[in-house]
């Protein structure tokens, strides 16, 4: 059988490792390493079981259109953070969304086992911080600690981005986040979930946010603006991708790494749960959130 390369390319020039969730017990050093700058990324091969990504594949078949929030490349549930303005109406659709999460916990057991698992991971590679879910200071209750994400052939990808620019894309978001965060620099997650037969790599380019904050638009795939104004083209750039399979974690510096997902090709969607993490002020805490 051939090996299945999770991270390839001419040249990897980021610090990305590979390790196997049966050697959790030797990885609690891990996102201390990424919050030092020692480490980039890093995939934990088959944290959930086949039958358990099946299972939860299973589920999300069975849902209600209606519940499954339309996107550019897809769809999602629940309802991102992106959706919350700075109004009372949209804060309520998003928890009324993240309500339905909490059922789906509490009444399909492949959802409250992926949810458990998620939570005992971030603790498992972390384990010199305590980890918890933000809180959103105006209803006093948890924000989601996730999202799954289903990218459908021949509707694209992910544009271009990196995690620093949702500060200024979600600005009222972030100052509802109860907790003494540290925003810049935040990492990003997914579990995997299925990935489609072509494309629906996540590519990783050398060009990092300490250069590169702006963007024509949200929507533009081709070209970044650095600090003097010039365009900068991400496929003249340096590149390398990372495929983590059904079952893998990746957590990596989605902050301040340019990133994009490849349009999907083939005949199958890739579907995630994911979002993103980061560490208190202090340096004692350590937050996941989507």
């Amino acid at each position: 059988m051939n090996e299945i390369h999770r991270i390839y390319g001419e040249e990897i020039f980021f610090n990305f490792q590979e390790y196997n969730y049966s050697e959790i017990d030797q990885c609690s050093h891990l996102v201390k390493d990424l919050k030092a700058g020692n480490l980039d990324g890093f995939i934990m091969k088959n944290v959930f079981q086949p039958s358990e990504v099946e299972a939860v594949k299973s589920f999300l078949s069975t849902m209600h259109e209606d519940d499954l929030m339309p996107t550019p490349s897809g769809k999602i549930f629940p309802s991102p953070f992106a959706i919350i303005t700075d109004t009372a109406e949209r804060l309520d659709s998003y928890y009324s969304q993240l309500a339905k999460l909490d059922v789906c916990s509490q009444n399909y057991l492949p959802v409250a086992t992926l949810l458990d698992r998620l939570a005992r991971f971030f603790v498992e590679v972390g384990s010199d911080f305590k980890v918890s879910i933000p809180i959103n200071k105006v209803k006093g209750k948890a924000v989601a600690p996730g999202t799954f994400r289903m990218f459908y052939p021949s509707m694209g990808g992910l544009h271009v981005h990196c995690g620093n620019l949702f500060q200024a894309q979600s600005m009222f978001f972030y100052s509802l986040i109860k907790n003494d965060i540290e925003m810049d620099g935040q990492l990003s997650y997914f579990v995997v979930l299925q990935q489609s037969e072509s494309g629906g790599e996540l590519t990783l380019y050398d060009m990092l946010w300490e250069n590169v904050k702006r963007k024509e638009s949200p929507e533009n795939n081709e070209f970044v603006i650095d600090d003097a104004g010039n365009k900068i083209y991400v496929d003249a750039l340096k590149s390398f991708a990372v495929k983590p399979q059904p079952g893998d974690i990746l957590v990596f510096s989605g902050g301040p790494i340019w990133h994009r997902v490849e349009n999907i090709t083939g005949l199958s969607p890739r579907i995630t749960f994911g979002g993103f993490l980061n560490f208190s002020k202090d340096g004692e805490e350590l937050f996941y959130w989507s």
